[in-house]
């Protein structure tokens, strides 16, 4: 007990010594910056920037986290494997999307996109449903349809 008592006192006399700044708390950091965007406007400003301008890289490093978490069951997770997947596809001139309407519910955003992957072939609807999270992409799932080359209505599919 008394070597207990004697530890205690001499860790007491040592923080005594020790200059008050050493005690002081450290620093408070200054807060992060608010998110001032939608989630709508941060899909539209990624999907403008990765389907239309093909800067896969940018897009995915500006606005998409590094722990992305993807759903298709062809790709990988994370932002790192979308990008070395992504950006030598669209890196082909023939590659084009274009979004045909952008759908926001609270922190999901649905994209549905027209999209030709070669000259003359007539694409596929895509529907991108994507996650934000603190001003960041975090989540994506897609579902992709073929364009038929005749359709059983005279409706398009965009």
């Amino acid at each position: 007990m008394l070597r207990h008592i004697t530890l205690i006192a001499a860790g007491a006399i040592a923080l005594a010594t020790v200059p008050a700044t050493a005690h002081a708390a450290p620093a408070k950091r200054a807060p992060a910056a608010r998110c001032t965007q939608t989630p709508k406007q941060i899909v539209t400003a990624f999907m403008d920037l990765f389907y239309v301008q093909k800067k896969v890289r940018q897009a995915f490093e500006t606005y998409v986290v590094e722990g992305y978490i993807q759903h298709n069951p062809f790709a990988a997770t994370g932002r790192a494997p979308a990008i070395a997947f992504l950006e030598p596809a669209f890196a082909d001139p023939a590659i084009t999307y274009s979004i045909k309407r952008i759908i926001a519910d609270g922190d999901l955003v649905a994209v549905h996109a027209h999209g030709v992957m070669k000259a003359g072939d007539p694409g596929a609807a895509v529907v991108d449903i994507l996650r934000v999270k603190d001003c960041k992409i975090v989540e994506h799932w897609d579902v992709i349809q073929p364009v038929p080359a005749q359709s059983a209505n005279t409706n398009t599919m965009f």
